[in-house]
């Protein structure tokens, strides 16, 4: 979606080292006759703008210093129209110079602002036909000999020095003669004239030589400075910290979509809710568009590099519009990973946070996913390559002899959720301190400051997982701190920035509880929460504060959560009424709305497309069907494909199916869905796909068919068929859900609140309602549940986690006036009670079952130190919550033999024998299990270093699997 504009003050204010601002502005452009025109002010350049003299009818180049204009010939002409085209989406540099009261501009700084014009592809709500974007470096350099020509110094600051555009002739002399500005111009110019006019070497070398270059880059700042109102600015300083306007961020990051909440704290006496922002993740290569409040949580390696950087370098300045990511996020990130046309190296992840626990270095180095000359390479740059080793792990966390950057980028997937917080931070670090922000919020000359990171969590993650999550925030703050020269053990103390706070606390499901409450009390009960739990209280809770108690099921991208908690109102000597929860019970299961979408995928894409095939005549449709979405080995190109063919083609395909399916009628019978997949697809696809495609099946069909087309299958759906599939248990959320809400059942809830987009289909709702764990009256919907004008987010089912955590954060900081809430009743604990070895079907049974009643909350607690377990091969373990055979498990380790010889002694010598043990002080690790002892059936000990016990959350059912269906494009169940 596009940038919203704002109508800039005269002049604006930037806060000094607040990393890359943007200003935004809609333009119309419109071709005009009498400009475009110039001559070179010497044979070596550079290009005077003419004037049109209408007295005279003739070009003149304006005179300066009270001299007649002089009447020339053009030498060189350039539509505006066609500089557009040329440069369009092109980063170039930009004229901001400094500039006194009389418009009396000075040589520099020169490299500190750039700009990109992008056509759009429908004009915006105002009619403005392009957008233009400036990018400003707010990186403030010492006051040293010759670095006022660069950037700004700390003198401007003192002085209150202003910039502003200069784009007048006179003004732009010392800047366009610069080498470096020559050079980059030429270079945009040869690279956008061969591309997109199809000019030939010859036809490019004579337009250099004429300076064609330098006239369209011309043309451009002549539009700026005359149809667009470009503010001067100023550069304000942070002051004292304890000035700054607090900021706290709010993320929720799932394992399909990912949310954030800024909020500001403006003081005592302010609602904590009139200061709140969506965090909005904004493209360095287009910067004219910004994510949805709810943008996806796919990671892809790309360079922010804000145009050529070998020409900034040669300004002199190598630290100038420095990114402190390596990666992109949101649909910026989906899209660059449809688009990888190199068939070598993984560029993208579906989501980090579903391999927090695999910390292994990457078999294959992570490349960017750029296409043309750069297309392997590895995702390596500034500044976070000097702060990382090759497996990502920071430097800092390393003893100094250890301490080398990177060479080879195998980082480990549990290091990617570091770099995507990277990004998170830096796109939240850029909006706080926005002009945009800074005006929207008030006091807009007063510096922001990140104080908080609220992680939400899911209710069921192990306490394992939630401290190497909670771990890799501490590592990507740390990290762009130190990029951005703020790390109070590295910076100069006039630029230290202490390090935010990061708080993990909050399950999502308790947040989806909070956000309910909250607004049944303020906005229905008009603040009286005693008269909302007298209203919905279960019969014989009885007195004057009788107690509320409330379930929620969370269906999210990647596991579905749930927690029943007690609440009671307890008045204090003021006679103020305070919520009291007790968390009674919680519960998690790694499957939700992905594995709904692959059981789509599978009932009703794969037959469409395997039935097409047939009609088509190919022989051998298994095994074909097998190559595209199956799990044959073959080589990397082959696996490419797969992954290809599954971003590409089979999700967006199931995802058209599922909100075809949302909006049907429930009552409908014979709804449903008949049409060709090209129809359905809101993206074509690459044309790279649909020649290997055509590769591995064009030779299957008859020497007479017609060339084969992936947009020409047929999908038929029933809907009616695909929520009988549902009630009958044949899609894999049905069990879970089953579970969770037999568990709802057994606490007597008097409120269900049933959270997540999945909430939406009618399939789910069926079921539910069959299910039926409480009266349907009492069974609250939030996908279509009514909000008021105080809640941050339109409506979206997965805001209701973020912004909960939201409110548990300013009820703590008493910012939530009229409500009054203890919030240290919620409290996580862990849902290890039954550890054993998972059968194929990820089922914990009674007699796989080899520790039971584990506390691991108890710190004295220890595991049977004389029990040990047979194993033949390598082994998943999981664990439950419930002495019930039907209760889901969920996995957590893998136990693998590693020594080869020991494999042999295994198959001769009979079974090994082992046991597991706690790792006393395990400290940040948390639950960590470990190899306590392992022996041979003839009483030979094993030792542990043969075998390994690796953390391995990942849920599948199909043995040692290391990658999710999304990432591996393994579709097709066994």
């Amino acid at each position: 979606m596009l940038v919203n504009l704002y109508p800039y003050r005269h002049n604006v204010s930037l806060v000094r080292d607040s990393g890359i601002q943007f200003l935004d502005f809609g333009v119309t452009p419109v071709d005009n006759a009498s400009r475009g025109c110039f001559v070179r002010k010497t044979a070596n350049g550079p290009l005077l703008r003419l004037a049109w003299d209408d007295a005279r009818q003739k070009f003149t180049l304006p005179a300066h210093d009270g001299d007649a204009p002089e009447v020339v010939e053009p030498e060189n002409r350039a539509a505006l129209s066609q500089s557009l085209s040329l440069l369009h989406g092109e980063w170039l540099p930009l004229p901001v110079l400094r500039v006194s009261a009389r418009r009396r501009f000075a040589q520099g700084p020169c490299n500190w602002a750039r700009f990109q014009i992008r056509k759009l592809a429908e004009p915006d709500e105002t009619g403005h036909t392009h957008r233009l974007t400036l990018a400003l470096d707010t990186r403030i350099m010492p006051d040293e000999e010759g670095a006022e020509l660069l950037a700004p110094v700390e003198s401007d600051i003192t002085f209150g020095t202003r910039f502003a555009l200069a784009w007048h002739d006179d003004e732009l002399a010392d800047f366009i003669d610069q080498a470096w500005v020559d050079g980059w111009l030429r270079e945009s110019f040869s690279a956008a004239a061969d591309e997109r006019e199809s000019r030939s070497l010859g036809e490019i070398q004579q337009a250099l030589k004429k300076f064609e270059y330098q006239a369209h880059w011309l043309n451009l700042l002549e539009l700026f400075g005359r149809e667009l109102a470009i503010p001067e600015l100023r550069i304000v300083e942070t002051h004292a910290q304890a000035s700054a306007i607090p900021v706290d961020l709010v993320l929720d990051v799932g394992n399909t979509h990912t949310c954030g909440i800024l909020i500001e704290d403006h003081g005592i006496g302010e609602s904590g809710l009139c200061h709140t922002a969506e965090l909005r993740v904004r493209s360095p290569d287009a910067p004219q568009y910004v994510s949805p409040s709810f943008f996806s949580s796919r990671l892809t390696f790309a360079r922010a590099d804000f145009g050529r950087r070998f020409y900034s370098v040669e300004s002199g300045r190598d630290d100038a519009f420095i990114w402190p990511s390596l990666a992109r996020t949101g649909d910026e990130a989906s899209w660059l990973a449809a688009q990888r046309h190199a068939s070598i190296g993984a560029c993208s992840l579906s989501s980090p946070r579903r391999y927090l626990w695999d910390c292994a270095p990457a078999l294959r180095p992570w490349r960017f996913s750029k296409s043309g000359a750069s297309a392997q390479a590895e995702a390596i740059a500034q500044p976070l390559m000097m702060l990382m080793n090759d497996e990502g792990v920071p430097l800092a966390e390393l003893p100094e002899v250890e301490r080398l950057p990177v060479f080879c980028a195998q980082y480990s997937r549990s290091a990617l959720m570091t770099q995507l917080l990277c990004e998170l931070l830096a796109q939240a670090l850029s909006q706080i301190n926005s002009v945009d922000n800074r005006l929207n919020m008030g006091q807009p000359d007063v510096p922001r400051q990140l104080r908080t990171l609220i992680l939400t969590l899911p209710t069921g993650m192990p306490i394992r997982e939630r401290n190497i999550f909670r771990q890799r925030m501490e590592e990507a703050t740390g990290m762009v701190w130190r990029a951005m020269g703020w790390h109070p053990d590295d910076a100069a103390p006039s630029r230290r920035v202490p390090l935010p706070v990061v708080e993990a606390e909050w399950d999502e499901a308790s947040c989806g509880q909070m956000f309910w409450l909250y607004n049944e009390i303020q906005q229905n009960y008009a603040g009286r929460a005693d008269s909302l739990f007298r209203a919905l209280a279960r019969a014989g809770s009885g007195g004057d504060r009788p107690a509320l108690r409330i379930a929620s099921i969370d269906i999210g991208g990647g596991t579905t959560d749930m927690a029943v908690t007690e609440y009671s109102l307890q008045e204090d000597d003021s006679r103020s009424a305070r919520i009291t929860p007790r968390l009674l019970f919680r519960e998690g299961f790694r499957v939700a709305g992905d594995d709904i979408l692959l059981d789509v995928i599978r009932h009703c894409v794969l037959p469409a497309l395997s039935n097409w095939l047939r009609r088509c005549g190919v022989r051998e449709v298994d095994s074909l069907m097998n190559y595209l979405a199956g799990d044959a080995a073959q080589p990397e190109s082959g696996e490419m494909l797969r992954r290809q063919m599954t971003l590409q083609y089979f999700i967006p395909l199931g995802n058209a199916i599922l909100a075809s399916w949302e909006r049907c009628r429930p009552d409908d019978r014979l709804s449903g869905l008949d049409r060709l997949a090209g129809e359905m697809l809101t993206q074509p696809l690459s044309a790279d796909l649909c020649d290997e495609v055509a590769k591995r099946v064009q030779p299957a069909l008859p020497d007479d068919a017609a060339p084969f087309d992936l947009m020409a299958v047929p999908v038929q759906v029933n809907f009616t068929e695909l929520q009988q599939a549902m009630l009958e248990r044949r899609f894999a959320i049905a069990g879970p859900l089953h579970a969770l809400c037999e568990a709802v059942s057994f606490y007597d809830c008097d409120v269900v609140l049933l959270t997540g987009r999945p909430i939406s289909l009618p399939g789910v709702q069926a079921l539910l309602r069959y299910l039926q764990p409480v009266p349907v009256n009492r069974m609250v919907m939030m996908n279509d549940y009514p909000v008021h004008e105080w809640y941050p987010f339109n409506g979206h089912p997965k805001s209701t986690a973020a912004v909960g955590a939201m409110l548990f954060s300013l009820s703590q900081s008493l910012r939530l006036p009229g409500f009054l809430f203890q919030p240290s009743g919620i409290q996580a604990y862990s849902t290890i009670r039954y550890l054993g070895v998972l059968d194929g079907q990820n089922r914990l049974m009674d007699e796989n079952i080899w520790y039971r009643d584990i506390d691991l909350d108890n710190p004295g607690t220890k595991l049977d130190g004389e029990k040990m377990f047979a194993i033949r091969g390598n082994v998943r373990l999981g664990f439950r919550q419930l002495d019930n055979e039907r209760w889901p498990a969920t996995p957590l380790y893998t136990l693998a033999i590693v020594d080869p010889t020991l494999t042999a002694a295994i198959a001769s010598q009979g079974p090994l024998y082992v046991r597991l043990a706690l790792r006393q002080n395990a400290g940040r690790d948390g639950e960590a299990f470990m190899l306590g002892e392992a022996r041979l059936a003839g009483g030979e000990n094993v030792s542990p270093d043969r075998l390994s016990l690796t953390l391995n959350t990942l849920s599948d059912s199909r043995g040692n699997v290391s990658d999710y269906w999304i990432d591996s494009g393994s579709l097709i169940k066994k």
